[in-house]
């Protein structure tokens, strides 16, 4: 049957079916037609068509309206289409299916081939000088080798998620509320899970905070991110650890802030080299120390607050899982201390998971308002649904049992990871932040092969360790060198006994002579 035969039976025809490859409908076109009378509509009709799949708008083998469609479409007659797409066909643009309709050609003829185009290293921005960012540390390179055990931070286990809990719970919350669905949920969160939040808090942190003050947001960045847009101005100084969270590192720039890197010891940050300045915000995960995982002590917690009143610094307190507290009592939040000058910040992607993007803000009285006013700018707001089950699983005891077993398995796995590392680097090896947290951080030999070595050697056999330079931001001392971070929670205890039988093979002895970082274990 010949192409015009074709649109003649095109009248009628149903949606294309091609078996070998998806098609994509364009059940309408982004055209218009002038009835200035400048142009004849069959030319106007062609000449958008033929720039939509020149561009690249319009793909090989997409299927096109109906005739009967676009005229509905453009107000024009059935023959001014007819034409329009018998053009198209001549031109070798479009090839009509009997029966079934129009479709994009899969070859465009070399006189209708757009120019090449630039590449995208040659891109250039009309608009603004860009400022180089750092990566967020959460998502990490691809390995160049298949790895069988992944420590990575910041990972819990995912078959420890209450996945049949959850469903449970949001199916009676759809049929009850589906009206929910349809309206904007409030920017500061379901008032039912900001006051189990605040339950919670005061139950487990000793932090006393009004459910007016919580905040949900989506995970600890976007927290992170109003936080810095509300207090941040350009000139500013903004204080953080160093090492310290990648996720923050960027935020100062945005706003054209000095950002003022302040070392970490065995008692968290060192608040002797604080800025004598005026700083607008000073950033600090007192709990488990990122990436180091060492607390912040009573003695610096008073400090950094005395601090923070001399400079008029306000402090963001990141408790990113502060949930799991293995060997005693943690200490009581900077909040705790001094409610009028701190943010608390915490998450459900450790208890939970990441992917749910759940998280809560705990804020002054002051910056309220502010931080929802911004939030609702942003994106009006978490999704419901999920709220909603989260907040039942407060009030039913779900989270708290469940955050109870967790504690229980990650403790085991912990237990049994500081037994590997123990048994291939020594009992005297230094592990730091093993107390609280799902991961911890070994300080490998001085007089051995550094952090990078020992992950490639790990990696021909198959499990990927984290240098210290890959997980964090901010001055890294020399000595960050010889530092690899464990995450732990995502692996089973077996799977942790493999893992360490393979480091051993790949590190036979834990103060070797130094290794090129191309060199492979014997695995």
């Amino acid at each position: 049957m010949s192409q015009k035969s074709a649109l003649a039976a095109h009248a009628g025809a149903g949606p294309a079916q091609t078996p070998h490859k998806m098609q994509r409908h364009s059940f309408s076109l982004p055209i218009a037609i002038a009835r200035d009378g400048s142009e004849p509509f069959t030319r106007q009709i062609i000449r958008q068509v033929e720039r939509l799949v020149v561009s690249g708008s319009l793909q090989p083998g997409d299927r096109l309206p109906s005739i009967a469609c676009l005229v509905a479409m453009l107000g024009v007659s059935r023959n001014t289409v007819v034409n329009a797409y018998e053009g198209l066909t001549d031109a070798g643009l479009l090839r009509g299916e009997p029966g079934r309709g129009f479709y994009v050609a899969e070859e465009i003829p070399r006189a209708c081939a757009p120019p090449p185009s630039i590449g995208l290293g040659a891109a250039t921005n009309p608009c603004r000088v860009e400022r180089p960012m750092m990566p967020s540390g959460v998502h990490a390179v691809p390995p160049s080798r298949p790895v069988c055990f992944d420590f990575k931070i910041g990972r819990p286990a995912p078959d420890a998620f209450p996945a049949r809990r959850w469903a449970a719970l949001s199916g009676p919350l759809l049929r009850q509320m589906a009206h929910a669905i349809s309206d904007y949920t409030a920017p500061e969160g379901l008032w039912g899970l900001r006051v189990q939040i605040a339950d919670y808090l005061a139950a487990t942190r000793a932090l006393a905070a009004d459910p007016t003050q919580i905040v949900v947001v989506a995970g600890v960045q976007e927290a992170l991110h109003l936080l810095a847009a509300q207090l941040v101005h350009p000139g500013d100084r903004v204080v953080m650890e160093a090492p310290g969270y990648a996720g923050f590192c960027n935020l100062p720039q945005f706003a054209q802030a000095i950002q003022v890197a302040v070392p970490v010891d065995a008692e968290g940050m060192r608040t002797d080299a604080l800025p004598a300045e005026s700083t607008a915000l000073a950033y600090t995960t007192p709990s488990h120390q990122y990436p180091l995982g060492h607390p912040l002590s009573m003695s610096r917690r008073r400090a950094l607050l005395e601090w923070a009143a001399r400079t008029g610094a306000c402090i963001v307190e990141d408790d990113y899982d502060g949930d799991f507290a293995y060997d005693s009592a943690p200490l009581p939040p900077l909040m705790a201390l001094d409610p009028s000058r701190v943010v608390y910040v915490g998450s459900f992607s450790k208890a939970l998971g990441p992917g749910l993007r759940l998280g809560f803000m705990v804020c002054p009285p002051w910056l309220v308002n502010a931080i929802a006013q911004r939030k609702g700018l942003l994106n009006h707001g978490c999704p419901w649904l999920e709220q909603a089950v989260l907040a039942r699983l407060f009030e039913y005891g779900d989270y708290s049992r469940h955050l109870y077993r967790l504690r229980q398995r990650y403790r085991a796995q912990r237990d049994t990871l500081l037994d590997g590392l123990r048994a291939i680097w020594g009992e005297s090896c230094v592990i730091s932040g093993a107390s609280t947290g799902m991961h911890l951080a070994l300080h490998l030999p001085d007089d051995g092969p550094d952090a990078a070595v020992t992950a490639t050697r790990a990696l021909a056999c198959g499990v990927r360790l984290y240098p210290l330079s890959e997980s964090a931001c901010g001055h890294v001392p020399a000595a960050g060198r010889h530092i690899l971070l464990f995450g732990y929670a995502s692996l089973s205890v077996a799977q942790i006994r493999e893992a360490m039988s393979r480091l051993r093979l790949a590190v036979p002895s834990g103060r070797q002579e130094p290794l090129s970082a191309s060199a492979e274990g014997g695995c």
